[in-house]
């Protein structure tokens, strides 16, 4: 899409991190956005500072893991603005933990947002996209940790390989059928974002819910320091706006990522174990010594 001024973008998960910095870049384009977010207060904030900026913007307090509520959003998008050009499908969270400690409704979690989250978004938006018959674009956010399981991340990266996959797919389908749609899949490595925080969005209920993403303190700080090491959010939307504008499929940021990629697929194709990563500062349990009595 090379003409992005007055098109309109709706990006999920849009009110903080990877989202809103994709709307701030979008906005400086001259496009209109519909922020969509499952956090009113911080929604409510992120609309306000980019009306500020004088970008033209509405936000929609969204659920992604429901399919009637991302209706509800396509629905309001056209309301306000009669069109839809740009769909991110950016909403994300991630829990980290053993898989062994890890409870099926912190599967169940990570996966109604990160997977379903995007199926919905597809299964809403691609339709409405194609009845256009204009130039339009779905963008899904995805991650390095698409192409390997990393040690401790299991829920986000098997989520965000199907984010992947999902978008390798729709991509094959919308150029077979002839259409205006282009697809992006953005893979940045680590983003100063709070996703390490995602727990402040999980479901107020009794459910049996991992606690270390926020009862370990050690974890939090070591969290909290990692995380903060990433680039900014702001990079990540710059290069995904570029390739927007170049209807270009993969969305990487720097060069690590060439290294990182190409180090899997050798391995796999000598047969090689994969390599042992964790995520995040080294918190496991340490063995035992001897006293020195």
């Amino acid at each position: 899409m090379k003409e992005l001024k007055d098109k309109v973008a709706v990006i999920t998960g849009g009110a903080s991190g990877i989202g809103l910095a994709m709307a701030e870049s979008f906005g400086s384009e001259g496009m209109k956005l519909v922020i969509a977010d499952i956090q009113p207060d911080a929604l409510e904030t992120a609309v306000g500072g980019l009306k500020a900026r004088g970008f033209e913007a509405v936000g929609v307090v969204v659920d992604v893991s429901k399919h009637d509520s991302v209706k509800a959003l396509a629905a309001a998008a056209l309301e306000a603005f009669g069109k839809i050009h740009v769909v991110v499908n950016n909403a994300g969270v991630s829990i980290t933990g053993p898989i062994w400690k890890l409870t099926l409704d912190d599967w169940r979690w990570v996966y109604d947002a990160n997977v379903w989250g995007v199926v919905h978004g597809i299964n809403v938006f691609t339709p409405i996209l194609i009845e256009q018959a204009e130039p339009a674009h779905i963008i899904n956010t995805a991650s390095l940790a698409s192409f390997n399981g990393t040690g401790e991340h299991a829920p986000y990266c098997s989520s965000k390989a199907a984010v992947l996959s999902m978008s390798q797919s729709l991509y094959s389908e919308l150029v077979a059928w002839n259409t205006k749609v282009g697809v992006s899949v953005v893979c940045p490595g680590m983003v100063a974002t709070q996703i390490h925080k995602s727990n402040r969005n999980r479901p107020n209920d009794d459910r049996p819910w991992s606690d270390r993403e926020w009862a370990d303190e050690q974890h939090v700080r070591g969290s909290e320091v990692f995380q903060g090491n990433g680039v900014a959010p702001s990079v990540i939307a710059d290069v995904t706006l570029e390739a927007l504008k170049e209807n270009r499929f993969y969305v990487f940021h720097g060069e690590r990522w060439k290294e990182m990629i190409g180090g899997i697929a050798q391995r796999t194709l000598d047969g090689e174990n994969p390599a042992v990563v964790t995520w995040g500062p080294d918190l496991r349990p340490k063995p035992a010594t001897a006293d020195a009595g």
